[in-house]
């Protein structure tokens, strides 16, 4: 089979705009992941598009290079050459979504959720209030332009649609907020009251709205001067919260239907209850050490449950902890 792999940020996305340091080695690391991975289960042809500025990944996969071309005009042509489609892609923008759309039309086989379940996705904001009316617990969060919701604590801002911690911002006092809001009122930005907690992610598989857990995972932040920055996952570090996770899981998949292959969940734990940050139906950086943790090729199970339309079993009874730092 011929599979073609797009990562946003490494294949082009970004041709002509400056390229973020933490999204770029974010992207590098999920795009070596699963070409390392599809080789090590046999699937050696393989083509990507990359950006000119960035060094060959792969001297075995063929690569379309990227300098100033419209991605719209030429993915649709890439896309249909192969016979899996592969993509990776932040929220921004509607980025996701709108290649979504573009992979779901030319695609044989799209790995990757449907184009409507993205665009809920895409809006922290929308998400928060529909997984709310679920009674799913989610923390509080308006437009920066709203009413400031009291808090003790103080506040995370950040965009509606951003992705990983990126223009993630922590304010400590009521002054500082008044600044923000003023500086941003008139952007997607959103706030929420801080949340005091141990920060988590899930990692699972989804398919035909059934879900497998695939890691319990640490999220290692730092917050210096107000900025919050995940600098390291631990990948099924905490299993012993797995039960809590399935069930959340399924019940996030029963909500918000159309979930398909990976999907990473943000959550903090607060007074021993789960709390949603953010949804990303797309593979996160958390998919770098699964494999190794499970003692099992994970891309070769997801490309399984697109090839047979069924989803697989996973065993996290042996799962290792794996340190993935950024």
């Amino acid at each position: 089979m011929h599979h073609f792999l797009f990562e946003f940020i490494t294949g082009g996305g970004l041709s002509g705009r400056d390229l973020p340091e933490s999204l770029l080695n974010e992207g590098k690391i999920m795009l070596q992941t699963l070409l390392k991975e599809l080789h090590q289960a046999g699937e050696l042809k393989v083509s990507m598009s990359r950006d000119i500025r960035i060094d060959s990944f792969d001297d075995n996969t063929e690569q379309y290079l990227v300098a100033a071309l419209a991605l719209e005009e030429v993915l649709p042509k890439w896309i249909k050459m192969s016979d899996v489609a592969w993509l990776i892609a932040p929220e921004t923008g509607n980025a996701l979504y709108f290649l979504a759309e573009l992979f779901s039309e030319y695609g044989n086989i799209y790995i990757g959720s449907k184009p409507d379940t993205i665009k809920i996705c895409t809006s922290k904001l929308l998400t928060t209030n529909l997984l709310a009316k679920a009674d799913i617990s989610v923390i509080e969060t308006k437009r920066i332009n709203e009413p400031v919701v009291a808090s003790s604590t103080g506040w995370i801002v950040k965009p509606d649609d951003g992705v990983g911690s990126e223009n993630c911002f922590f304010i400590k006092s009521e002054n500082e907020l008044s600044e923000i809001i003023d500086k941003y009122k008139d952007t997607n930005m959103i706030m929420q009251p801080y949340l005091e907690g141990l920060s988590l992610s899930m990692s699972l598989l989804v398919f035909d709205n059934q879900v497998r857990l695939l890691a319990c995972n640490k999220q290692y932040i730092e917050i210096i001067e107000g900025s919050v920055t995940l600098t390291a996952i631990g990948v099924n570090e905490c299993l012993l919260y797995q039960d809590k996770m399935l069930a959340l899981a399924q019940k996030i998949v029963t909500t918000i239907s159309g979930f398909a292959g990976y999907i990473g969940v943000d959550l903090i734990l607060s007074d021993n209850k789960l709390f949603v940050v953010d949804i990303n139906p797309r593979f996160t950086t958390a998919y770098a050490g699964i494999s190794e943790s499970l003692g099992c090729n994970v891309t070769a199970k997801i490309l399984d449950v697109f090839l047979n339309n069924k989803i697989v079993d996973i065993d996290l009874a042996e799962a290792e902890p794996v340190r993935v730092n950024l």
